[in-house]
């Protein structure tokens, strides 16, 4: 059952992971993260959360999700899987990725991720014709509020 400030239970919405339990997406991450054993952290993760009231499909969550990955610097070979929260405060997703690229072992850095990110959501607004609210600091820029941090595992719920 969802927690209760969730208006449904949480689910995996998209990404290119073969599984949707939490089980199997954390096996598959793992299997990742043998190709870099050297890294720390290999699991990236972020949150984008639409202003109260505003809401998107499923299929509309994935293709900007997809877009703001893309335009992050991820490729295709970057495992990810992208999952809905629906509360009171809004519609959010999590964004769950791996840092290691599947064909090539490279490693996402995110160098200035935080600046790069808030860019991007301002393009996306834009872009995908969405709701503009106040940015970080007052000004009239970005749709989501950003939860940006790094993680060295899959969080125990999603």
């Amino acid at each position: 059952s969802p927690a209760p400030h969730h208006k449904s239970i949480p689910a995996v919405t998209g990404g290119n992971l073969i599984g949707l339990s939490a089980d199997t997406i954390t096996s598959e991450f793992m299997r990742t993260q043998s190709i870099r054993p050297d890294v720390q952290k290999p699991v990236w993760h972020n949150s984008l959360r639409l202003p109260c009231g505003d809401s998107l499909t499923n299929e509309q969550w994935c293709r900007i999700a997809d877009d703001y990955m893309k335009r992050m610097g991820f490729s295709d070979t970057h495992l990810r899987c992208y999952v809905l929260h629906d509360d009171e405060a809004g519609q959010r997703i999590h964004i769950i990725a791996s840092r290691i690229n599947l064909s090539d072992g490279q490693l996402y850095l995110g160098r200035n991720e935080n600046l790069i990110s808030t860019r991007i959501i301002q393009e996306l607004e834009r872009d995908w014709q969405l709701t503009q609210t106040p940015g970080p600091s007052g000004a009239e820029t970005t749709l989501f509020t950003l939860y940006p941090m790094l993680t060295a595992a899959l969080p125990a719920s999603i």
